[in-house]
């Protein structure tokens, strides 16, 4: 196959993935197969129902990953689109979209937000030798992975004595990141 079209969803109430790749496959979506990685909506919320636009493009078969489980789409949008016909298959590589959408699931079924911690201590169990002068208890490797953690998070804590000692930056200086 040759790809028509594709998409990432944009911030909240910005258009969602499906739109943007039909948008770029044009009359080429007549017929196609769609891959996605969640459910899509069917409710109009900060944007219209996805599961509209996919029908009216005349798509042939929608692949998704995983069932959304925000109640208000969870199975419902699969089922619309069935009920215009359209071939629907859920699962094809669902154990990596869980892991992709894993913030947006937690949030959505418990209303908290999904929290990663990250400590650096020394084998003694200390964050910088007696003296204080210490410049990295972690190594290159650990400090890229922290980069890409800060590439991927909407927000960044860190505690007072840290910020006093440190005077970190924060920002995510390596893969394309936000801050740096």
């Amino acid at each position: 196959g040759v790809v028509v079209g594709q998409g990432y969803t944009q911030p909240p109430g910005s258009h969602h993935a499906e739109i943007l790749a039909l948008s770029q496959a044009g009359e080429a979506a007549r017929g196609a197969e769609v891959y996605v990685t969640l459910e899509p909506c069917c409710h109009y919320g900060r944007t219209p129902p996805c599961t509209r636009v996919l029908i009216a493009a005349g798509v042939g078969e929608v692949h998704i990953a995983t069932l959304d489980a925000n109640p208000a789409v969870s199975g419902r949008g699969k089922s619309e689109l069935e009920e215009a016909g359209i071939k629907v298959y859920v699962g094809e590589h669902e154990a990596e979209a869980e892991q992709i959408n894993e913030a947006y699931t937690k949030f959505i079924t418990t209303g908290t937000p999904f929290v990663t911690a990250k400590f650096a201590i020394s084998l003694d169990g200390k964050i910088a030798t007696k003296s204080g002068d210490s410049r990295w208890i972690s190594g290159t490797e650990a400090r890229k992975y922290v980069h890409n953690l800060r590439y991927t998070s909407d927000a960044i804590m860190a505690g007072v004595n840290t910020v006093l000692a440190d005077d970190p930056q924060l920002t995510c200086r390596c893969c394309g990141g936000r801050g740096g």
